[in-house]
């Protein structure tokens, strides 16, 4: 974090109350790896308390986080954490558990409203900027009884894994090594055991990307489901929340909980839900996600395996290959499939860098909406505003921003999606890419297409504020099939999951990609896998601590 565990504790009032946390010291529960079942068979056994499990957690963050290897995973911390799980605890005692997530820590990406604490999406500039009210998915934690621990580290203005708060997340497996973007804290949280639950958003690859590299499971759902209300804009042609977790049955009790129809506020959200409720049983606004949690979901599939995905680092490729051969076990069949070179282009070349361009027409006016709903008369209210300060203030810092962020800012001050050929854009070229990308299901006949997350593993850190060389790094010009899900009018569904380390300790994930509207499938697909192969490790370098 951007300040010492100690001083946040003091400033929150709770250093005065360490004699009370000392009575609910963590018990001989392991909290490493643990998940949500095992946390509630715990609790309901009397062997755990909620409180015990957030004190445990804050315990790890101020070894881990704001000691030893500083990971720079979260931003802030709830300060009332603590409070709030103690009366978790309590109303359980007198009415039951509200459901799954009832006392169960979850980090929110710093681009996701909360009332009660600072959303700076990784600026310096917005740092102490409060919302007035949460984000949809803020509400629906805090409904479900979950703990809001506190706000995950993220790339400013969500990319990149470097923001101008904290600086740069490091990953848990290889202190050299980025975690991904644009979700960087949330996944380096989980890999570190810092929450058992973490909630990211995912834009081109910002959910998928920080779990593979951190080996965690990441879910980018159909955009849409979940609902954007509250959450600050990438770009809303494309944005999606998604679950993050350690295992893909915790990622789909969270999905479970944060995707929900939200009474109109998020417009793209109703839309979705419609047609979801034609596939789906809805209960009060939801989709119970954890009933395709099946075992033998991949018996009489046919998978599509992207051979164009391979070719860079072997060891991911022997990872691959290794989880394709589990899958086969698991009752699928596979077919290799090779892009055309039209296809590439279009979409993972060079084509597909001038829709990010076209799409981003519309960043200008979605930002400075909104900036508007912020009452801090301190606060900038336009992205010119936002410019001006940062050239003149937090470039000379010492944590400047990064040249990305600021080409973004400025560009977006001569566009505007009222141009023609933003209209084109959004008429002609988007419809086509969904139909170009349901074409390649329906030309090989599969249910899903298969392939490693990424071709290289996490790379040496490059910032503005330092560098760090690693010769062992294996560099890829493979082509990356990030943007694959989003870059489309209708996103599609895409599940990261763990297929293993490599020779450096590293983690890499295998992806599975499914058609639109079916995340019942991708997520069954995914158990299967997960279950029967149990890739997800700790980190050697953040051990337990000594009780």
């Amino acid at each position: 974090m951007n300040r010492s565990f100690l001083r946040f504790l003091s400033g929150a009032g709770l250093l005065a109350t360490a004699a009370a946390h000392s009575a609910i010291a963590a018990p001989p529960f392991a909290v490493e790896e643990a998940g949500i079942a095992q946390i509630q068979a715990a609790v309901a056994g009397g062997t755990l308390s909620y409180a015990q499990l957030t004190q445990a957690y804050l315990e790890r963050i101020a070894a881990y986080e704001d000691g030893g290897p500083r990971l720079n995973a979260i931003l802030t911390l709830n300060p009332k954490a603590q409070a709030e799980a103690a009366a978790l605890d309590a109303e359980r005692k007198r009415k039951g558990a509200r459901g799954p997530l009832h006392g169960i820590p979850v980090l929110l990406k710093d681009n996701i409203d909360t009332a009660d604490m600072p959303t700076s999406n990784g600026s310096a500039i917005l740092r102490n900027a409060i919302p007035p009210d949460d984000a949809y998915i803020t509400r629906a934690l805090r409904e479900a009884g979950a703990v809001i621990l506190g706000k995950a580290a993220m790339g400013e203005f969500a990319g990149g894994s470097y923001n101008s708060v904290g600086g740069q997340t490091l990953n848990p497996y290889n202190f050299k090594r980025h975690t991904g973007g644009s979700s960087s804290g949330s996944g380096a949280a989980l890999a570190a055991n810092f929450t058992v639950l973490a909630v990211g958003t995912d834009t081109s690859t910002s959910v998928r990307g920080p779990s593979a590299y951190n080996g965690v499971v990441g879910i980018r759902p159909t955009t849409g489901l979940i609902s954007r209300d509250g959450i600050a804009p990438k770009n809303l042609n494309f944005d999606s929340a998604g679950p993050m977790a350690r295992s893909v049955s915790d990622a789909a009790a969270l999905l479970s909980v944060i995707a929900g129809e939200d009474g109109g506020a998020d417009p793209l959200n109703a839309s979705v839900w419609q047609e979801m409720a034609r596939r789906y049983p809805v209960k009060s606004g939801h989709i119970d996600w954890t009933k395709y949690l099946q075992a033998g979901a991949l018996k009489g599939r046919k998978l599509g395996v992207i051979r164009d995905f391979f070719g860079g680092d072997p060891q991911i490729d022997a990872l691959a290959e290794q989880a394709l051969a589990q899958m086969r076990k698991l009752g699928a069949s596979t077919v290799d499939i090779h892009l055309d070179a039209a296809f590439l282009e279009k979409y993972v070349g060079e084509g597909n860098r001038n829709i990010r361009r076209l799409s981003d027409y519309r960043f200008r006016q979605d930002w400075e909406a909104y900036l508007a709903k912020f009452a801090d008369p301190t606060l900038p209210k336009t992205v010119a505003q936002m410019v001006e300060i940062y050239e003149k203030e937090v470039m000379k810092s010492p944590l400047p921003v990064e040249d990305s962020v600021m080409r973004l800012l400025k560009a977006s001050l001569t566009t505007s999606p009222e141009a023609p050929e933003y209209r084109e854009f959004i008429e002609k070229t988007l419809p086509q890419a969904t139909q170009d990308k349901l074409a390649l299901f329906s030309r090989y006949g599969v249910d899903a297409l298969v392939f490693p997350y990424f071709a290289s593993f996490a790379p040496p850190i490059r910032n503005p504020a330092y560098s760090i060389d690693d010769p062992s790094f294996v560099k890829s010009e493979v082509p990356q099939p990030a943007t694959l899900a989003g870059y489309s009018s209708v996103g599609f569904p895409s599940v990261v999951v763990p297929m293993g380390f490599g020779s450096q300790g590293l983690p890499m994930d295998i992806g599975f990609l499914g058609k639109p509207y079916e995340e019942g499938q991708l997520i069954g697909f995914a158990y299967a896998y997960e279950q029967a192969t149990k890739w997800r490790k700790p980190s050697p370098l953040l051990p337990p601590l000594k009780r």
